[in-house]
């Protein structure tokens, strides 16, 4: 997990804008659950509905079977020098923790709570998946 207070004051957003990433969440949990049924592989059919950019290619590294490091060196790169702020940053977090998690083998619950936990704001009845 990133613990970096610089960080975490740019990643500051209003409510509102923690709501936005509610989906983000659920999808990691959803990603981790195709792991554990159908394996790593089965992520590949799971690629053409990811829209988020840094979510696709975090995605595609656990794929490729990158080694976990430079999974997270890579994401860590676009997090600290693409100069993203506030909700966007907040968003690549969410997805850099759920990915590393996924990529690590834990279960959706496990992914779910590591997630929704940057998003102190949001009641845990919003990570209720229909």
């Amino acid at each position: 997990m990133i613990r970096d207070l610089s960080l975490a004051s740019r990643a500051s957003c209003s409510l509102e804008d923690q709501e936005t990433l509610v989906p983000i969440v659920l999808q990691l949990k959803k990603l981790s659950e195709v792991v554990a049924k159908q394996g790593v592989l089965a992520l590949e059919n799971e690629l053409p509905q990811i829209k988020d950019s840094f979510l696709n290619l975090g995605v595609q590294l656990i794929i490729d079977k990158i080694e976990a490091e430079n999974i997270k060196d890579i994401l860590d790169s676009d997090i600290y020098y693409n100069q993203s702020n506030g909700r966007e940053l907040l968003k690549k977090i969410i997805i850099r923790e759920g990915l590393l998690r996924i990529q690590a083998g834990d279960t959706s619950r496990n992914v779910l709570i590591c997630t929704k936990v940057f998003l102190g704001k949001i009641p845990d009845t919003a990570f209720r998946s229909s």
